[in-house]
């Protein structure tokens, strides 16, 4: 008999083929999981998930045409090879796993599982994106420019597209997604109905007493999905970048770990989306977040993924503060604070303050880029290595020089202060670059340009070195000493 073997990511029937099997295993791992050779310690929040959405699936797809099995075990190896052996299964069928950390790993139980007589056969993913990764290889030899990648995907698609020109004529409405309203109030209120029996279950299991909001039903996302539409996609677009003290999903849909899992598919949530009758600039944003970068980005890390572990660019080997670690520590910028603590919290926090608030502070203090990658695979519920590495390595923290990013993404204090509400109950004096109590984000940036002016000459951002001809770097060097002393 075939056994089908499911991963933590596939919860959709679209994964599930009875012609080959009705017999299926899931296996909840709650041991260590080594990545890079480091110990990787996922948080709580994103195991209860995983426990919950699967037990809730199993009870819905529960009927004669399936036989279904649900294990929580610390080894995949030795729970496979106990469970064939007890049910009589020679074969297994896998669909390829989309992190490659842990399709090596099934590559390594594939063999030990030979040497018993028992064929683990592994299949091309064509289901979790638009494209496979081979159908992405046919097209391009190597990653294409990013804006040319989106134009292939929207016209391949019919996405926003009108007689073969995109709609509005214009691909990108990014310049119209970068306001911050000052009179912006906290609209946020999803809230699940109740936290149904197997988040109870799960809770019970990890001993783990905060509250759960993120979806573990199909039902649950789709209504996540449909509350955001009707409640936020209107403002989506204008309010994308900004960011705000007490609120921290603003306008964004959080779907981001239901999509992850499978509960919601991708394309379905791009359907959705290009059907609503809203403005270009809240569809044309929003869409362009799955269509083209996650899309691009799970292609992208496949084609280097054996490079971006290697690379550290600029040699940092600083580690992370404490207070990234321990809730109890705190960061006396209010930027950093607020978001590492909702980070620590929530298990969550929107694209640019993961760009630009901690990616941002950890590239200009030298953190070590791979420490950072660690940081993030481990706090959000919607990592996964696929789009945790290319975004914090490649892009974020800039340590492979240019293979998708074509410049650090770096600011001073003066941008997180048009963007956001943080620094007006800041200790620190956004205005000024050279006294005490100056912004660090003001001395750490041009510290960073004048130490890295080949870079910047190099890429498209050479006016960045042009004005260090106005700023004292003396003085910068002064108080960059003078907080490295405290």
């Amino acid at each position: 008999m075939k056994l089908h073997l499911i991963l933590y990511n596939q919860i959709n029937l679209k994964y599930f083929d009875t012609n080959i099997s009705k017999y299926f295993l899931y296996i909840h791992n709650n041991w260590k999981i080594i990545f890079n050779n480091e110990e990787l310690k996922l948080n709580e929040k994103s195991y209860i998930l995983d426990f919950a959405q699967w037990y809730n699936f199993i009870q819905e797809i529960n009927d004669k045409w399936y036989h279904w099995d649900f294990l929580v075990w610390k080894n995949y190896y030795t729970t496979i090879l106990d469970y064939c052996i007890k049910n009589n299964f020679k074969q297994i069928e896998l669909i390829q796993p989309v992190e490659d950390y842990v399709h090596k790993n099934f590559l390594k139980i594939k063999d030990k599982l030979w040497n018993k007589w028992i064929n683990l056969h592994i299949k091309q993913d064509n289901i979790s994106f638009f494209m496979n990764h081979n159908e992405f290889l046919a097209q391009y030899e190597k990653p294409p420019v990013m804006e040319n990648f989106y134009r292939f995907m929207r016209k391949k698609h019919v996405i926003l597209m009108e007689n073969e020109k995109p709609l509005g004529w214009k691909w990108n409405y990014d310049e119209q997604n970068r306001k911050f309203d000052k009179g912006h109030k906290k609209t946020w209120d999803f809230k699940l109905e109740k936290e149904n029996i197997w988040i109870q279950e799960a809770k019970k299991y990890y001993c783990y007493e905060d509250s759960i909001n993120y979806p573990t039903t199909r039902i649950e996302a789709i209504n996540l999905l449909n509350y955001f539409v009707k409640n936020h996609l209107d403002n989506f677009g204008r309010l994308e970048d900004a960011m705000y003290l007490d609120d921290t999903f603003v306008h964004h849909s959080n779907i981001s770990t239901a999509i992850n899992f499978w509960l919601l598919q991708a394309k379905e949530v791009v359907e959705v989306i290009h059907k609503q009758n809203t403005a270009i600039n809240n569809k044309e944003g929003f869409i362009r977040q799955i269509l083209w970068w996650r899309e691009y980005m799970y292609h992208f890390f496949h084609f280097y993924k054996d490079d971006i572990y290697r690379n550290n660019f600029f040699w940092f080997d600083k580690k992370l503060p404490d207070y990234f670690w321990n809730s109890k520590v705190k960061s006396d910028l209010n930027c950093v604070n607020t978001v590492v603590k909702r980070v620590l919290e929530k298990n969550y926090s929107h694209h640019i303050e993961r760009l630009m608030i901690i990616g941002n502070f950890t590239l200009l203090n030298g953190i070590d880029p791979h420490d950072v990658n660690k940081w993030f695979f481990e706090k959000y519920t919607d990592a996964f290595e696929w789009v945790v590495s290319p975004n914090v390595l490649t892009m974020s923290q800039y340590s492979d020089w240019w293979k998708l990013a074509t410049k650090p993404y770096i600011s001073s204090g003066n941008y997180i202060n048009k963007m956001s509400n943080y620094c007006k109950s800041c200790k620190y004096d956004i205005k000024t670059k050279y006294e005490k109590d100056s912004c660090p984000f003001n001395y750490l940036y041009w510290n960073f340009v004048e130490e890295n002016k080949e870079v910047f000459q190099k890429t498209r951002q050479p006016f960045v070195v042009k004005n260090l001809e106005k700023v004292d770097i003396e003085k910068i060097k002064e108080i960059k000493k003078y907080y490295e002393k405290k």
